[in-house]
């Protein structure tokens, strides 16, 4: 602790002590002083003085925990798709929640499990089905399902193959033109004397 003299000669009992450090703490003491000298001893004050900050005190903000948990829902649906035999079909949907959910695909309502001709990716939230050369016989409505510990949510399509069938009819039941111009010139390469 260090001492410093702030009044010296003082002649009345109480003094008021300027200039002061705010936030700083202090200990006084007193000597008295006659035509002998100096006391020897000085009396010093019990507590200590602490110079308070005026203004705004800051406080820590209190902070809530957010709860990210969220049920599954779609971001991008299912769509109705057209497919030609024997030419992989893909059908895509988005789905987001916390804890990330699991998802089955399902045809006509029955899952789809351990068979060869699918296969299912899912990848940051996008789910993808591939449906490996598929035949007429693979066309029907199509289910993704996505399931965590908050619910449950299904989206669904159609998806109808068609196969063996001229331009015109193709483009008539509502495929796309370049598919089926793709599809022909597979046809045309795969079998040049039928064409």
């Amino acid at each position: 602790m260090e001492w410093f003299t702030v009044i010296e000669h003082y002649h009345r009992t109480n003094a008021t002590i300027t200039e002061l450090v705010i936030g700083n703490e202090y200990y006084f003491r007193v000597f008295a002083e006659n035509m002998c000298g100096l006391s020897e001893e000085a009396t010093m004050t019990k507590e200590s003085a602490v110079i308070a900050k005026d203004g705004k005190v800051y406080k820590n903000p209190v902070y809530e925990d957010f709860d990210f948990t969220e049920a599954p829902m779609f971001t991008q649906p299912l769509v109705n798709t057209y497919a030609i035999a024997g030419y992989n079909a893909t059908l895509n949907c988005s789905v987001r929640g916390n804890p990330k959910p699991k998802i089955t695909w399902m045809k006509n309502k029955v899952a789809i499990v351990d068979d060869p001709r699918y296969r299912m990716f899912s990848n940051q939230g996008v789910c993808t089905l591939e449906i490996r050369k598929p035949s007429p016989y693979d066309g029907g409505t199509y289910c993704c399902k996505a399931v965590n510990d908050l619910g449950t949510v299904e989206i669904e399509c159609k998806l109808e193959v068609k196969g063996g069938l001229s331009f015109c009819r193709l483009l008539l039941q509502g495929v796309p033109p370049n598919i089926i111009d793709s599809y022909l010139r597979d046809l045309q390469s795969s079998n040049p004397e039928e064409y």
